[in-house]
């Protein structure tokens, strides 16, 4: 019966490897540890480098157990198969890169189009120069960008006779070209309540979301910005 080791969180592959090898050669036993839903068995003599190159191929391979045995090369027969498949894995993943351009170039282009000649209506222009000059790396400067971007594509809805509590949520997805996080959204609708002619409106449909009434800016995730 193997020595079941339990790899604690924050632990990575290499420190559960070598505790599980000296408890192997300690007490002369097999040692078996999950990692990532892999099985890894690790014994006196087993070589934790090959170990891990094993536990990497594991998800490609379809291997559910590594080692404890590790081979210094593999056979012939499991290189070209491992070959195929990361041959395999890298034509998919170039199939999903091609596909996701497709479809970030065609809502770059369809919000362009959108926002053409439109300008974001300020409240306190110089409120939102002041924050933008702060925010010149690429994180702060997504943020800024997405904030103007999404005001411009509420606007045009508003300026058709839409309500922007009709027309928020939706708006907030078509840019999703920027591939923006949680904590860059809440940094965008704070920005806009201070900023935006219609940012008093936003953060109260904001907050109604989030089942707040109140002061302040209700954000999704935590994130300190310059404004």
């Amino acid at each position: 019966m193997n020595y079941k080791l339990e790899a604690n969180w924050g632990m990575n592959f290499h420190q559960v490897s070598e505790k599980a090898k000296q408890i192997a050669t300690e007490k002369s036993v097999v040692v078996e540890f999950e990692f990532n839903g892999c099985i890894c068995l690790v014994n006196s003599n087993t070589n934790l480098d090959w170990l891990y190159r094993d536990y990497c191929n594991h998800w490609t391979m379809e291997w559910k157990q590594v080692g404890a045995d590790c081979v210094a090369e593999y056979s012939s027969d499991v290189k070209a198969e491992l070959e195929k498949r990361n041959k395999l894995a890298e034509e998919k993943a170039e199939a999903q890169r091609i596909e996701y351009k497709k479809k970030d170039d065609a809502e770059k282009l369809a919000f362009t189009e959108k926002t053409k000649g439109v300008e974001i209506e300020f409240a306190l222009k110089e409120d939102w120069e002041t924050g933008k000059s702060k925010n010149t790396d690429g994180y702060g400067a997504c943020i800024y960008e997405y904030a103007e971007g999404w005001a411009k594509l509420m606007q045009v809805e508003m300026s058709n006779g839409k309500a922007l509590k009709d027309i928020a949520e939706k708006t907030s997805h078509e840019m999703g070209f920027l591939g923006i996080t949680g904590f860059m959204y809440g940094a965008a609708v704070s920005i806009l309540s201070q900023c935006w002619k219609y940012g008093e409106e936003l953060r109260n449909w904001h907050n109604k979301e989030y089942n707040h009434e109140g002061e302040g800016v209700v954000n999704p995730a935590i994130l300190t910005v310059n404004v």
